[in-house]
């Protein structure tokens, strides 16, 4: 949330998001006088709710609605077991009686707090970020609520209410960021907090966030009946492993149809083809938090097109910028050039007129503007003689948060006004323009044909190894022919799409998605498009990680392409190190922290790419083995060694050769070994024990030279996974996932929003250098 949080005095806060409606001035104000009095202070907050419930419903002010405590029970699907204070909802919500949280039909949620130590907005920060550990945890508190209700419902923004003893705080949350309202006492003003609540309960459904093209499907409708016959199918699935196995679209779909959650009909308007409508259950695929893209992806049953079933929605909100291009298009332009492994896009366009308003809140700092308002020079990234490959890149992380990283380098000054500026801008006298970190995101689905599993549902190793290769190959495609890249390779954009025949064999297909991010080679010599951060953190390059001004090159991908194989690897795979959480913590989560809120790439990964060797921060080497060891064994032998070992040994030279002469390290001067080396490529693969010999300066260029291509890697993971796969164990190395459910590292976002986490499945990113409370990765 660092540099998402704005606050506004109340009267505009209201009159931005809630003005005065037809019936507004038959409310009188002194009608409230004394409502709140008998709201307890100085006690338990549970002894805060009553008073304050029944003085609100007993006002007459909330129509259909009323307010409820719900702190007592968990909604009914709620694995984590979350509980918010109170909310307002609909008049028959089971809500109100159960006194339960209802993260579907909560149309305000309110949280109580003793007093105002606890305000999660701090008016005396540049940010309004706190730095007090009680008001970062309720900054992360409430966060968390509202993105449990973005989850649960189809939503453009959602309003909330924090109690602080006698004070409030209004807020309301939307992709871009999220607005505080001045702080007020309630007691004293009682008609500040009321008028709020009479016009959110007599406000249009849109008013109070509910998306028109999203329509709940109801019990007793013709949606309904037709979700109810396919999750009739669910013990087909269950009694008959084949028929899963080989209708894994439908098993899917059906898994999905939990009726705990609600079910929705949701509207896909495509400028060439008209509207589509689709039923959908729960997402497959949800990013957490609220501010960002907020991608979610469906397996959805078309009603418009019978002829074609099943298809996958992917519903987002997309950073809008004159260059930034639809994903539809993109992947339209991928497809028509031939491009292999890549998605095919049926239909796409943004969802009616609905955007962002946060950001219009945060014009510049000299109208209070509380978010960081940057300065960048319009020095175009390739000025001084870099060639297109050198250029600044951009980005965004997916799944999860949205998170793109823009021009401005590390090394700052100030100008003679105070203002910070890059580098050499102030001797230059380059035009300077003042950027608010809040952007403008518009609501947009996107449809395609084919429907995947997740990379971490590869049934073996091999098919790990195969489905990364089939992703390159999309990557190589997409850059020689359609002169793209993606920006963004992470496990979660990875889908495999398996094949099964009537005889039971099943092949497997891997794809590379998400190309919401990539970029045009032609673009690589313009400004970039998002200024603020590139890529996932957990699989960007090191490279990347410690420059972010420059431009991502085909070595980074490849790279990225290793840290998806490693991550896939040390979760399901068996192997000897013994603490999965650590390692993924250190070597995918961490980063050292430069400046505040500014980080550079973690000492394990950058420990690993510079030996070649893969191992723990404690410098042990690990070792995937073909079947899981007993502790109690005697240590693992030759035979007992996977290939997949063989195959991290071959590949880590072409990276560590790059950033040994990146950083002009001493080299051997003995003789080439350069042609050996690749000599015994296939012998190295096949063979464990293989070890990287020492190589000479050329060699090292060489190598590095390999990775300016994808053909070299290709051609390594083509042999391991095919011409070799007689050397690869089964399904017997595949296993439950080993890092922990509780998984949580205590770690605070990386960037300035430059360089941040990622929104998949460890989303929110450490220091290496101090911890701070769950709030701070809100």
């Amino acid at each position: 949330m660092l540099n998402k949080l704005l606050c506004l005095p109340y009267d505009a806060w209201m009159q931005a998001f809630l003005p005065p409606q037809e019936n507004d001035a038959d409310v009188d104000d002194n009608a409230f006088e004394g409502l709140f009095d008998g709201v307890l202070l100085g006690e338990s907050e549970p002894k805060m709710y009553d008073p304050f419930v029944k003085a609100v419903n007993g006002a007459g002010i909330l129509a259909d609605f009323v307010l409820a405590k719900t702190s007592v029970k968990p909604a009914l699907d709620d694995k984590d077991g979350l509980k918010v204070d109170g909310g307002m909802y609909p008049k028959d919500c089971p809500a109100v009686t159960d006194e339960r949280t209802d993260w579907a039909s909560v149309e305000v949620f309110i949280e109580c707090k003793p007093n105002h130590n606890y305000d999660p907005y701090d008016d005396s920060t540049k940010t309004g970020f706190p730095f007090a550990e009680d008001r970062r945890n309720a900054l992360g508190q409430i966060s968390t609520y509202a993105s449990r209700v973005f989850e649960y419902q189809q939503l453009t923004h959602h309003f909330g209410v924090v109690l602080l003893g006698t004070w409030a705080r209004l807020g309301r949350w939307d992709r871009s960021g999220v607005v505080f309202s001045s702080v007020f006492d309630y007691k004293q003003e009682p008609a500040k907090l009321a008028r709020f609540f009479y016009r959110v309960a007599h406000a249009s459904a849109e008013t109070r966030g509910h998306d028109p093209t999203a329509t709940r499907v109801v019990k007793g409708s013709e949606e309904y009946k037709i979700l109810q016959g396919w999750a009739a199918k669910a013990k087909a699935y269950a009694e008959d492993p084949f028929l899963a196995q080989k209708d894994y679209v439908g098993k899917q779909f059906v898994d999905s149809l939990n009726k705990a959650r609600a079910w929705w009909r949701l509207r896909v308007t495509d400028d060439k083809h008209g509207v589509k409508d689709f039923l959908v259950g729960n997402p497959t695929f949800a990013a957490p938090g609220v501010v960002g893209r907020g991608t979610r992806g469906y397996i959805a049953l078309s009603i418009s097109d019978p002829d074609m079933p099943f298809v996958y929605l992917k519903d987002c909100w997309r950073v809008v910028h004159d260059r930034s291009e639809l994903e539809g298009d993109i992947l339209s332009n991928l497809n028509s050039h031939g491009v292999k492994n890549v998605p095919t896009a049926l239909y796409h366009g943004d969802v009616a007129d609905q955007r962002t308003v946060s950001q219009d809140v945060c014009t510049c700092a000299k109208s209070g503007c509380a978010a960081e308002v940057v300065v960048e020079t319009t020095v175009p990234p390739t000025e001084g003689g870099n060639d297109m490959h050198n250029a600044d890149g951009n980005g965004e992380s997916v799944d999860g948060s949205s998170a793109d990283r823009g021009t401005e380098p590390k090394e700052q000054g100030v100008d003679d006004a105070g203002q910070r500026v890059t580098a050499g801008a102030k001797d230059q006298q380059k035009p300077k323009k003042e950027v608010c970190r809040l952007k403008t995101h518009r609501h947009y689905r996107l449809v395609v044909r084919e429907v995947g599993l997740p990379l971490k549902e590869f049934p073996c190793g091999r098919i790990l190894v195969w489905c990364i290769r089939d992703a390159i190959i999309a990557h190589q495609d997409a850059h020689n022919k359609a002169k793209m890249m993606h920006h963004d390779i992470s496990a979660g954009n990875i889908l495999i799409i398996p094949s099964t025949d009537n005889d039971g064999e099943t092949t497997y297909q891997g794809l590379l998605a998400d190309w919401e991010l990539s970029k045009r080679l032609d673009d690589y010599k313009k400004d970039a498009r998002h200024p603020d951060r590139t890529g996932t953190w957990q699989f960007m390059s090191v490279n990347i990680q410690d420059h972010p001004e420059t431009q991502v090159e085909i070595a980074d991908e490849l790279e990225s392409f290793l840290h998806v194989m490693i991550y896939c690897a040390i979760r399901y795979l068996p192997h000897t190190c013994e603490n999965v959480g650590d390692f993924i913590h250190h070597f995918f989560d961490d980063g050292v922290c430069v400046e505040e809120a500014e980080y550079t790439c973690g000492a394990l990964k950058r420990m690993v790419m510079d030996s070649g060797v893969l191992k723990t921060l404690s410098n042990r080497p690990i070792i995937f083995l073909r079947r899981p060891r007993n502790p109690l064994s005697p240590p693992p032998t030759v035979a007992d060694e996977h290939p997949i070992n063989s195959l991290f040994k071959f590949l880590l030279p072409y990276f560590r050769a790059r950033y040994m002469l990146a950083a002009d390290s001493e080299h051997t001067d003995e003789p080439s070994e350069f042609a050996a080396f690749f000599a015994g490529r296939r012998a190295a693969i096949a063979r464990p024990s293989f070890s990287v010999p020492q190589l000479s300066q050329d060699d090292l260029k060489a190598l590095a030279e390999s990775i300016k291509t994808h053909s070299a890697i290709i051609g390594d993971l083509d042999m391991a996974s095919e011409e070799m796969k007689a050397r690869w164990p089964g399904s017997e190395d595949r296993l439950p996932d080993q890092l922990k459910a509780d998984y949580k590292p205590n770690k605070v976002a990386k960037t300035r929003e430059k360089r941040t986490a990622p929104d998949g499945e460890s989303a929110d990113q450490p220091s290496s250098k101090r911890h701070c409370s769950d709030a701070s990765r809100a």
